[in-house]
């Protein structure tokens, strides 16, 4: 929750320490009572129009919710006010604010102080917050969700990320460079193209939530990966926001995800794209799968005027609850991305990975691949090429080239042999005797 300054420069630590030295001269003394911490914090909970936009009705830790906020005077030295635009239409605020907040069941009142200001003349600022130790919990909550409001208040060049061990994350990936069957891939793009542009009022004009949803399904290494960082590059480029949901951390497939993800689309109201890998993964648990359903009703989602597209993936379909797939609305459309099926596709695909060491005669083993995954494909190149460098060869060979296709079906072949072999024997593992 308390982020560090954006530096360690010199600069930014005077500057905190120069905030930090008027909140223990100033307020503490004026407002004593509360063990009070001094904290860095983002200077989001300053931005005026997160403020503003802040639901009112948003029930935090303990019962409690966000009143209001008020200018406080301090010394013009240590934290002036002062108001900016960006992008003409987003203004932010630095200076000295009190944020009220109130818990209707026990009558309780606490203040805030959060304070914010430049340290350098390009427009970095700090933030640093005066909060009543036992209001920490509460604290932490909001200042979580002024992060999130803020986020979302203008598109930026990357994905964000919720959960995760990174914030944001930049798709290099063109529509151009993916490689399926035309008719498959014209149909996705003008699915998530119609949505944006026409479809989203058509669902307001039905008094329906503008919330689409659609599922990619095929076995592994199929490119629905690839497919993701190609349409969040082609959102990116329209300025819409774009949203990836994470289960790379310590929690996991959580459901709060998936609704922080809905929440941020919400607040942003901007056309916005959200991501959601391996999604039978978020099914697994009953009391979360009975949160998705409410939430791919629409039921527990809040609504964004501007539209919002969640495309999520599975290379296990058949994991995923019947009332998922098989009731109309849940899932919107379902998109089976296939393994290469003629040799046309796997000669296109398998020209793609090898680029300049293309020749035409290795179409005779691009005719081998049909059937496999390009994930398949794309490591046969990767080794084949791999070759010809550590042996300081200028061209990639036919042979060499159907050797590491051979080379690799082999792994493949052994690999599921051994999980066979063992599948009947429970993953058991026998230690010989010595």
């Amino acid at each position: 929750m308390c982020a560090t300054p954006s530096s360690n420069t010199n600069g930014a630590r005077l500057k905190t320490d120069q905030l930090a030295q008027w909140i223990n001269a100033e307020w503490i003394p004026a407002h004593p009572g509360p063990d009070w911490l001094v904290l860095n914090e983002s200077t989001a909970c300053a931005h005026n129009l997160v403020l503003e936009r802040f639901d009112r009705d948003t029930d935090l830790a303990g019962g409690f919710r966000f009143q209001e906020h008020e200018p406080v005077e301090a010394e013009a030295a240590i934290a002036p006010v002062f108001e900016y635009n960006h992008k003409a239409n987003i203004t932010g605020r630095t200076g000295a604010f009190r944020l009220t907040f109130h818990a209707a069941e026990t009558d309780q009142t606490v203040e805030v102080l959060m304070m914010a200001a430049y340290w350098t003349d390009e427009g970095h600022k700090i933030g640093v917050a005066c909060v009543p130790a036992d209001f920490l919990p509460v604290w932490t909550e909001f200042a979580a969700q002024c992060g999130r409001l803020s986020n979302s208040l203008y598109p930026q060049p990357k994905v964000r990320i919720i959960g995760g061990r990174s914030e944001s994350f930049e798709p290099t990936t063109s529509w151009d460079e993916i490689i399926l069957p035309d008719e498959l891939k014209a149909e996705l793009l003008n699915d998530v193209e119609s949505f944006f542009t026409k479809g989203a009022d058509i669902y307001k004009r039905l008094n329906l939530k503008p919330f689409r949803k659609l599922l990619l399904a095929g076995i592994p290494g199929t490119g629905k990966t690839m497919l993701c960082s190609a349409l969040a590059k082609w959102a990116i480029e329209r300025e819409f926001l774009v949203i990836y949901v994470s289960s790379a951390d310590y929690c996991g497939a959580a459901f709060w995800k998936i609704e922080a993800a809905l929440a941020t689309a919400a607040d942003s109201n901007l056309p916005t794209l959200i991501l959601l890998e391996e999604m039978d993964a978020y099914l697994r648990d009953d009391d979360d799968k009975a949160l998705v359903l409410n939430v791919l009703d629409g039921a527990e989602s809040r609504e964004n005027e501007k539209g919002t597209l969640l495309i999520a993936t599975t290379n296990y379909p058949e994991a995923i609850d019947e009332r998922v797939l098989k009731r109309p609305g849940r899932l919107d459309r379902v998109f089976i991305i296939p393994e290469v099926r003629d040799a046309d596709y796997a000669e296109r695909m398998l020209r793609r990975y090898l680029g300049d060491m293309w020749q035409d005669d290795h179409a005779i083993v691009a005719r081998e691949m049909v059937g496999y995954p390009g994930a398949f494909i794309r490591e046969v190149a990767i080794h084949a090429m791999t070759r010809v460098a550590f042996a300081d060869e200028d061209a990639l060979s036919v042979a060499v080239l159907d050797d590491s296709f051979n080379r690799l079906l082999d792994q493949i072949t052994a690999k599921d042999d051994f999980l066979t072999a063992h599948r009947k024997n429970g993953f058991g593992f026998t230690l010989a005797a010595k």
